[in-house]
């Protein structure tokens, strides 16, 4: 027979076994590990089209309905990107540095001219140096960019769509499996814990809605409102312009105010006063006003309520730290840390109508208990009035 010194040796060394194998997969798995957490995030956003695309379709099968997800979205999103890249082409085709150096420069003296009555002109012609030489350098270092963007992308391509292949493969597995997966995690638990993981899963389950699902949905929709206002408005190349609204509105400090403010001072210069007031007022209302005081507040109330600093901190200070990915693990940090606080605290977020229901709830049970202690109220005063009676009747 083992003894007990033996069965801790044993349970040792098996524990070093799997964290060092453990390691090795992370380690052999550390190239691919932005296109698994890419992957992961993607099965999370498209779990809601999935279901409804069950629901409406009324197709049991997974994979049917896994592979019509998959589809729908990989069609959109190509649709959108060969358009920009159309645009980028045929732009950067026409693109020439010195015709942009001479607008800039006109843009300069135009500036000065409305500035000249304030400043000497000594100074005026400093100023007018050192922004055309700073609007130069701009000028190369963005084309510069560009070009180094374009040849890495086309040098990378390859492994580009080799990522791609490997996303897309476990995308589907993840639309399958997903749910399998969880409760094949929660089977192994101890029976004393399953409780309470259940209770962390369903509040990192609602706070990854409102950070990825409903932010997104909201971004979504905002490049979709201004898309379809800059093609009302007749500004060229709407799909583009909708796509970078809704990058922009993705970033918190950033904004859509980030784009319709230039292309009003844009329209502004070029003679179309018109045209820059009705963008700035579409802008102000329609991709801000209305898409963060009222949509995304009515539905985040439907999931985990999330305060807005968590909500800037998740999705901004990631981007300088680890970059485009920051997007995503930023808020999936953030909010797996508020998951176990609320957990921890015991948080509950209740909607307004679970508020109802509740009381309504807790009227009802409050009838109930109210019935039956008339009852027996009346029975005891019946039972006294029965027991005075006599009595008075003998004095």
């Amino acid at each position: 027979m083992t003894g007990p010194l033996d069965r801790k040796r044993f349970t040792l060394i098996v524990g070093i076994l799997i964290i060092a194998v453990a390691l090795l997969i992370i380690y052999l798995s550390w190239v691919f590990v932005n296109v698994i957490i890419f992957s992961i995030f993607c099965a999370f956003i498209l779990r809601p089209l999935d279901k409804k695309l069950r629901k409406i379709t009324r197709i049991k099968n997974r994979q049917i309905t896994a592979v019509l997800t998959i589809t729908i979205v990989a069609l959109i999103f190509i649709g959108v990107f060969l358009n920009i890249i159309f645009i980028l082409g045929s732009e950067l085709s026409k693109f020439e540095p010195d015709a942009l150096q001479t607008d800039i420069n006109m843009l300069i003296d135009y500036g000065m001219e409305l500035i000249g009555k304030y400043i000497p002109d000594t100074i005026q012609e400093n100023m007018k140096s050192n922004l055309s030489s700073s609007a130069s350098s701009a000028i190369l270092f963005i084309v510069n960019n560009v070009q180094r963007v374009v040849l890495n992308f086309i040098s990378n391509i390859a492994i580009f769509a080799m990522q791609l292949g490997v996303v897309v493969f476990l995308l589907y597995y993840l639309l399958i499996d997903g749910e399998n997966i969880v409760e094949t995690f929660i089977d192994i638990l101890p029976s004393n814990r399953v409780e309470i993981v259940r209770e962390f899963l369903q509040h990192l389950n609602g706070i990854y809605n409102s950070l990825f699902n409903v932010y997104l949905v909201v971004c979504v929709l905002t490049g979709i409102i201004g898309g379809i206002g800059l093609m009302f408005l007749g500004v060229p190349y709407p799909i583009m312009w909708g796509a970078v609204i809704a990058v922009l509105a993705l970033l918190p400090i950033v904004g859509p105010g980030t784009f319709y403010v230039p292309a009003a001072i844009y329209y502004y210069i070029v003679d179309e006063p018109v045209t820059a007031i009705v963008i700035v007022i579409f802008g102000w209302l329609f991709l801000e006003t209305i898409p963060g005081n009222i949509i995304r507040p009515r539905l985040m109330m439907q999931h985990g309520n999330i305060h807005p600093i968590i909500t800037l901190l998740s999705f901004t200070a990631p981007l300088f730290v680890v970059g485009a990915m920051g997007i995503i693990i930023g808020p999936a940090a953030y909010g797996f840390m508020l998951a176990i606080y609320r957990t921890y605290t015991g948080f509950e977020v209740i909607t307004e109508s679970g508020n109802q229901e509740i009381e309504e709830k807790a009227g009802a049970q409050a009838e109930d208990e109210n019935q039956p202690g008339d009852e027996i109220q009346s029975e005891d005063k019946t039972q006294s009035e029965g027991k005075t009676q006599p009595e008075d009747k003998t004095q």
